[in-house]
């Protein structure tokens, strides 16, 4: 059971915490409004000329306009000091040119040279001498009694002359019994009269010195045949 003095105490807490928010309301109401009933020193009323009022839309209103004047620039007119001369042409006169009849070309038949017999190239091999050999053939068999001829130049040169006959239709020319004996060689047949019946340049035939007898570019013993067309 509390005692009488303590419950005093408490009752006298209470008023002052009652009268402290009192005041405190008292001075928000005199702070939001200064001329409250509960200010004691209220503010004097405010007295002067009220502020000018405008109307809602304003346009200013001008009391003169600039007015720009031009003054026109003296302009200057040339006057003219030289005077062009004139500057002759010469104009080519054109002469018409004869005109030409047009050229015609007119091939000339390429001369034929009609052989009677065509040669037909066989091996060249290394050999103990050097020779040209070969068979003369027409369409019934070897053709003997055949006068072939040896030059070293188509047509001339150094020339000899055999006939086939030993063999039938055979031919050789010895041109070194032992040995190598290099050079360029032509071989071709002729008539009685002398005149080519084969072609010389097809019956062409190099020789060299290449001792080397498994080398293939040795050539001693050349082979060249003639057929009858």
């Amino acid at each position: 059971m509390q005692e009488p003095q303590e419950e005093l105490f408490q009752i006298a807490t209470l008023v002052v915490v009652v009268l402290i928010v009192i005041v405190c309301m008292g001075q928000l109401l005199i702070f939001v409004n200064p001329r409250v009933a509960l200010n004691p020193f209220k503010p004097p009323p405010l007295t002067g000329t009220p502020a000018p009022t405008f109307p809602a839309t304003y346009t200013p209103t001008l009391t003169s306009t600039p007015t720009n004047t031009y003054t026109p620039t003296a302009t200057d007119t040339p006057t003219p000091t030289d005077t062009p001369t004139p500057v002759w042409t010469n104009t080519p006169t054109i002469t018409p040119s004869r005109t030409r009849p047009p050229w015609t070309n007119t091939p000339r038949p390429a001369p034929t040279l009609q052989f009677n017999y065509s040669v037909s190239r066989g091996r060249c091999e290394h050999s103990g001498g050097t020779f040209i050999e070969g068979y003369v053939n027409s369409p019934q068999g070897p053709e003997s009694g055949v006068r072939i001829r040896l030059g070293t130049s188509p047509g001339g040169g150094e020339i000899q002359t055999i006939t086939t006959g030993a063999r039938p239709g055979h031919y050789t020319f010895v041109l070194a019994a032992n040995g190598p004996r290099p050079g360029t060689w032509y071989v071709w047949v002729v008539d009685a009269s002398g005149k080519a019946i084969s072609d010389p340049n097809a019956g062409r035939v190099v020789t060299n010195d290449i001792r080397n007898g498994e080398d293939p570019n040795a050539c001693w013993r050349a082979e060249i045949n003639f057929e009858r067309r």
